[in-house]
C-alpha cells in the first residue's frame, strides 16, 4: 500500500511533520532557559516546574493531533480515494475525535498491560538475556495484537462512520490468528530497525539521525496502513488483495 502510493504517503505526512518540527522548535525556544535548569537540582522553582510540566503536556497533545492528522488523511485517501495536496486538509476532518479515541484506547491498553507486566516481568529478571528478549517480544506482541483489534475502529472515525470498540473486536475475530502474526512481525521489525539505527548513530551520528527519522516514519505509516487494510476488509468487505 505504501510502496504503490509512496508519493501520496509523503504528501499526507511530510507537511504535518514539518508543522510538528516547527512546534517543537518553538517549544525549545520558549522554554530553553527553564529546560536547562532541569539538570541542576534545587535551581528550578515550583512555578517553573509546573510551567514546564504543562508545556510538555501541551506538546504531547500537539504531537498526538499531528499524528491523528496524518492517520486520518491516509485512511481517507485509501478508503475514500481522497487525494492530498502539499498539505492535508484540516477543515471538516475528525482529527479531534480520532485523537480522543486514540487516547481512550491507549489508556485501556495500559490498564490491560499492568497485570501482564506483573506476571511476565519477574521472568525477564531471573532468566538469561535471551529470556528477557523473548519475554519482551511476547509482551509487546500481545499488546500490539490487542491494539490492532480495538483500534480497528479508528479508520471508521476517519471516514465519518464510527463503530464501537466492541464491534471492532468482534469483527476482527475471524482474522485474530493472522493479526497476531502481523503483530509479532511488526514488533520484530521495529526492534531490528531501532537496533540498526542506534548502531549507525553511534558510528555516523548524522546518518543515524536521518535513518531513525525514516524508520519511525515507515513504522507509523505501516501501522496506520495495517489498520486501514483490516478495516477495508473486515468492515467494508473489500478483498485483501485488489
Amino acid at each position: 500500500m505504501i510502496y504503490r502510493n509512496f508519493g501520496q504517503a509523503l504528501r499526507v505526512s511530510v507537511g504535518p511533520y514539518l508543522v510538528l518540527l516547527a512546534g517543537f522548535a518553538l517549544f525549545v525556544a520558549l522554554f530553553q532557559e527553564r529546560l536547562n535548569l532541569l539538570g541542576s537540582p534545587g535551581t528550578l522553582s515550583g512555578a517553573d516546574a509546573g510551567i514546564i510540566f504543562l508545556a510538555l503536556i501541551g506538546m504531547a497533545i500537539f504531537g498526538l493531533l499531528i499524528f491523528s492528522w496524518v492517520a486520518v488523511s491516509w485512511h481517507r485517501f485509501v478508503l475514500l480515494e481522497e487525494y492530498t495536496g502539499a498539505l492535508p486538509a484540516l477543515s471538516d476532518r475528525p482529527i479531534g475525535a480520532y485523537a480522543g479515541r486514540s487516547i481512550l484506547y491507549a489508556l485501556l491498553l495500559v490498564i490491560f498491560a499492568i497485570p501482564l507486566v506483573l506476571v511476565l516481568g519477574p521472568l525477564a529478571t531471573i532468566g538469561p538475556l535471551v529470556m528477557q528478549w523473548v519475554v519482551g517480544l511476547a509482551l509487546v506482541s500481545v499488546l500490539t495484537f490487542v491494539w490492532l483489534r480495538i483500534a480497528l475502529a479508528l479508520p471508521s472515525v476517519a471516514v465519518g462512520q464510527p463503530i464501537r470498540m466492541g464491534e471492532a473486536w468482534a469483527a476482527s475475530a475471524p482474522l485474530s490468528g493472522a493479526i497476531f502474526g502481523v503483530s509479532v512481525l511488526l514488533v520484530g521489525l521495529s526492534g531490528f530497525a531501532d537496533s540498526l539505527s542506534t548502531a549507525v548513530m553511534v558510528a555516523i551520528p548524522v546518518v543515524g539521525v536521518v535513518l531513525n527519522i525514516a524508520i519511525q516514519w515507515l513504522i507509523i505509516m505501516l501501522g496506520v496502513s495495517i489498520l486501514t487494510t483490516l478495516y477495508g476488509h473486515l468492515i467494508e468487505k473489500r478483498p485483501l488483495i485488489n
